[in-house]
């Protein structure tokens, strides 16, 4: 009879557990306006960042009062999202958020985003008189808005420097492990820190930050940018008439790698210099090619073709570009790689200077001897 106990309560208990483990997590998002002087029907939430968005929800308009009331799945994540308006056909506007922390009696500080988080936010203000409408509830707000500028800070060069930085970046998000908004500042900032120095901000925020988006986004970079020292990885590109060609070649005792986009401003006012260069150096042990990071290949191989770039001209292919990215730590464009037959970086080049044309002679002879 005991036994029969035993296996009864264990069964209760195995049912407990499983309901428990498949409650869902609450995600609603409430958001309450009451504005005074907001002539317009409807109101519409969108998140930022977007190329043509489409409302995430819309709410009516009544009596200067609206609602939005939605509930995401479990996988949701906070997000940065801004509310607009439409007055008449041709005017569409957007509410201005005042940010309390950068705002003073004499100027607001508005912005147009706001964090789209679960729990209830309300906002209130009276455009009749100003423009600014106030924010209340959500801590990823109270994050946002005392950090706005995170994703933009500059990461200094200067080895002091640069640790006291991260240092101080570590201890903000020991102090805030579940703020999403600072997940998407890593992103920004991850092409100026080193893997360990990644790593060891990104260690610090807890486990659901991590397994959202750009948390996911983060990791999947650490495992995908080799270290500073290592070998440079080497892929199969595609040239203009469609062949594969390695990034690397091995057989050269140097490879001269030129990332660029017929987009890039910069990129296209360095190429008479890059002309120069080709011309320069006939060296059989020398190879010189630039490395298009263009989405639209048809204006690429147009590019190639108008600015008659006679060397060798190779493109990433869409669905390799985030790895190549990820690899070669391409913020930014032009940059110039100089390996060596081993796959070795030699020397790089980030950004475009009058000065790079010597920089590069300089480099290639010394390389050559």
């Amino acid at each position: 009879m005991s036994h029969f106990r035993y296996i009864k309560y264990s069964y209760y208990l195995l049912v407990l557990i499983l309901l428990i483990s498949c409650k869902q997590k609450d995600n609603t998002i409430t958001i309450k306006g009451n504005i005074k002087g907001l002539n317009a029907k409807w109101v519409y939430l969108y998140e930022c960042f977007r190329i043509n968005p489409k409302p995430v929800d819309s709410a009516r308009v009544i009596d200067n009062k609206f609602e939005f009331n939605f509930h995401p799945d479990t996988t949701f994540q906070p997000y940065a999202g801004y509310i607009a308006y439409r007055t008449k056909p041709a005017y569409k506007g957007m509410l201005g958020i005042i940010n309390p922390i950068t705002s003073t009696s004499k100027k607001l500080d508005l912005y147009a985003s706001l964090y789209i988080e679960p729990g209830v936010i309300n906002l209130t203000g009276d455009l009749t008189k100003s423009n600014g409408i106030t924010l209340t509830g959500g801590e990823q707000n109270d994050f946002y808005f005392r950090n706005n500028d995170l994703p933009f800070i500059y990461i200094s060069k200067d080895p002091t420097k640069k640790r006291l930085q991260i240092s101080k970046l570590i201890k903000l998000i020991k102090d805030n492990p579940n703020a999403y908004y600072a997940m998407f500042a890593l992103g920004n900032l991850k092409f100026y820190l080193s893997n360990n120095e990644l790593k060891s901000i990104y260690d610090e925020f807890d486990d659901e930050v991590k397994k959202a988006y750009n948390g996911r986004k983060i990791n999947e970079f650490l495992n995908t940018r080799p270290d500073e020292n290592a070998l440079k990885p080497n892929a199969f590109l595609t040239d203009t008439n469609k062949k594969q060609i390695g990034l690397i070649d091995t057989a050269k005792k140097l490879n001269m790698i030129v990332f660029w986009a017929s987009w890039c401003g910069p990129c296209k006012e360095e190429i008479p210099s890059l002309k120069k260069i080709a011309a320069e150096f006939k060296d059989p042990n020398f190879r010189m090619v630039s490395v298009s990071i263009d989405k639209d290949k048809k204006k690429w191989k147009q590019t190639v073709a108008n600015q008659n770039m006679a060397w060798q001209q190779l493109v990433i292919e869409n669905t390799d570009l985030e790895r190549l990215t990820a690899q070669y730590n391409l913020n930014s464009i032009p940059q110039i790689y100089f390996i060596d037959n081993n796959r070795r970086m030699i020397s790089h080049i980030g950004g475009y200077s009058l000065t790079n044309e010597a920089v590069i002679e300089k480099t290639i002879a010394a390389a050559l001897k």
